[in-house]
């Protein structure tokens, strides 16, 4: 349904992550300093920079309205529009699970 560009660093996981991320932020009613330390710690596990992981994250807050809208990716735009409403322990799950499936090689292509 949506590619990245290879070598970019972004896949269907990392922006999992990043709505993982924005659930977190949500949950927390958008806690003032939350969004940069999850944003660090997830370039510190990834090889994505901060300032990429914190600008999809902001392009999931703008898919929820809450900021001004950006220039979201497909990928982004699908998992908004897809599965917005889950609530953080469903969105946790919907990430365990594609990682526990790609892990396994038993994932369908074309999400």
């Amino acid at each position: 349904m949506f590619t990245f560009n290879s070598g970019s660093g972004w896949s269907l996981d990392m922006e999992l992550e990043c709505f993982l991320i924005y659930k977190k932020l949500e949950n927390s009613e958008f806690l003032y300093g939350e969004q940069i330390k999850l944003c660090r710690e997830l370039s510190s596990k990834s090889n994505l920079s901060f300032e990429s992981i914190n600008a999809k994250v902001g392009n999931f807050k703008s898919e929820a309205g809450i900021t001004n809208e950006s220039n979201s990716s497909k990928a982004t735009k699908y998992l908004m529009e897809n599965y917005g409403g889950m609530s953080l322990l469903e969105a946790e799950s919907l990430l365990k699970g594609y990682l526990l499936c790609m892990e396994n090689n038993q994932c369908l292509t074309g999400m």
